[in-house]
């Protein structure tokens, strides 16, 4: 099979590839290469999320207030709001697990050491103004990755 994988969907397109190169026919990758990640952020962002007490909000909105002095900027504190779901019950809770994610940084944030090199047909495509593609991420997925091409996306 062939599939767009986007962000953590990627990295795990990448382990898929490398691991059971036989049912992958060919990936394209947005905005992951397969490499470690520390995000500096990432703790906090996690901490802001597990403080609001998602089952006793009364509104999205009051969710927004709670999280504006984390997350100033509207569009990216909306699409976090966005994995905030209303309960039939009532109340609200998040669509992931933040518990566990944040209880397993090091596995989601990481990539293993030991994954063979893969020659699926693999397309990484990221934005050139992203902090997260640099040379060194994409020179570590061009060893990984020895049938892979990059298109940088100018101004994204």
């Amino acid at each position: 099979s062939s599939g767009i994988n986007a962000e953590y969907g990627g990295k795990q397109a990448c382990l898929v590839c490398a691991l059971h190169p036989h049912v992958v026919r060919s990936a394209v990758v947005v905005d992951m290469f397969p490499v470690r990640l520390f995000a500096a952020n990432f703790a906090e962002t996690l901490e802001a999320l597990l403080a609001v007490d998602a089952e006793t909000l009364s509104s999205r909105e009051e969710a927004s207030r709670i999280l504006e002095a984390t997350f100033p900027v509207v569009n990216e504190r909306n699409f976090i709001l966005s994995n905030l779901v209303r309960q039939k019950g009532g109340g609200w809770s998040w669509r992931c697990n933040l518990p566990a994610i944040r209880d397993n940084v090091p596995h989601v944030k990481g990539y293993p050491d030991n994954v063979p090199v893969s020659d699926t047909p693999a397309l990484f495509v990221y934005g050139g103004n992203s902090d997260y593609a640099n040379a060194e991420r994409i020179a570590r997925t061009k060893e990984l990755f020895s049938n892979s091409n990059y298109v940088e996306i100018k101004g994204a």
